[in-house]
């Protein structure tokens, strides 16, 4: 096993270019060592699930090289290399589905990914109590992330400070059908949100949370909020008097359930 996944001439060949390039040196290594040095890798967030994932790709596709040889179908080590750069392009872009033009080359995907997301993705979050009065309101950028992504992570931050500060009967409102339908166990977890979910869920356990469904339109203080830090910074509210005069007027409107109307243009 460890000849043909590692030790064999074409296996060192495709080890030594994807590990290179990521800042592994190979020589010395033991096939373990090898996967190891993936696994405990320093780098960037965004990149360390790749790296992780590149010992299982490379294996399968030295895997699948080896049936090839047996039943008549030559495959080279540059071929390999191609198949597991597309598996690896196929991963990221699964997991950064914001992210435009991903490269297939390793290396040129390496810089990329570590050059960060040019996607700004910021959260928003605000604690009413039962008249609709401002308790706490956060908005800020965070370094990665899809939509769906971020707005699980504002659900995480914002259960933590009303479980940290006593606040336990809770009656949460998403914009998300999605985030909804995770958080309640409806529809299966992604493994892109499973920890946030995990933490969630122990939140869950020491509240007593009820989760609806909100249209975009009913949470507008929220989205504002979020814009606000990409705009013009974090923003941090501990009362209404905090929030500028546009925060202000949304917090008024929706005390007053002045009704907002979704306006759908209809093209021939």
């Amino acid at each position: 096993m460890t000849h043909m996944f590692f030790t064999s001439y074409a296996a060192r060949k495709v080890w030594n270019y994807f590990l290179t390039a990521a800042g592994i040196n190979v020589d010395g290594l033991t096939f373990h060592q090898a996967i190891v040095r993936c696994w405990t890798l320093q780098t960037v967030p965004r990149l360390k699930p790749i790296i992780q994932a590149l010992p299982s790709i490379i294996v399968w596709e030295l895997w699948k090289r080896r049936n090839g040889y047996k039943y008549g179908d030559l495959v080279s080590f540059n071929r390999v290399i191609y198949q597991i750069s597309t598996m690896v392009q196929s991963l990221v872009k699964f997991r950064k589905p914001s992210l435009q033009n991903i490269p297939h080359k390793w290396p040129d995907l390496i810089t990329m990914m570590e050059q960060g997301n040019p996607e700004r993705i910021s959260i928003g979050y605000v604690l009413r109590n039962e008249e609709g009065n401002i308790v706490y309101a956060c908005g800020k950028e965070i370094q990665e992330g899809t939509n769906t992504e971020a707005e699980m992570k504002a659900i995480l931050e914002a259960l933590k400070f009303c479980v940290n500060n006593d606040y336990i009967l809770i009656d949460l409102h998403t914009d998300s059908m999605w985030v909804k339908n995770v958080i309640q166990g409806v529809w299966a977890i992604p493994w892109t949100v499973a920890e946030e979910v995990k933490e969630i869920k122990e939140l869950m356990g020491r509240c007593n949370l009820q989760i609806s469904h909100t249209l975009r339109e009913g949470n507008q203080l929220a989205d504002y909020i979020a814009n606000y830090a990409i705009d013009t910074g974090p923003l941090e509210c501990h009362s209404f008097w905090e929030l500028d005069v546009k925060g202000r007027k949304i917090v008024n409107n929706d005390k007053l359930q002045c009704p907002y109307i979704r306006v759908k243009v209809v093209r021939d």
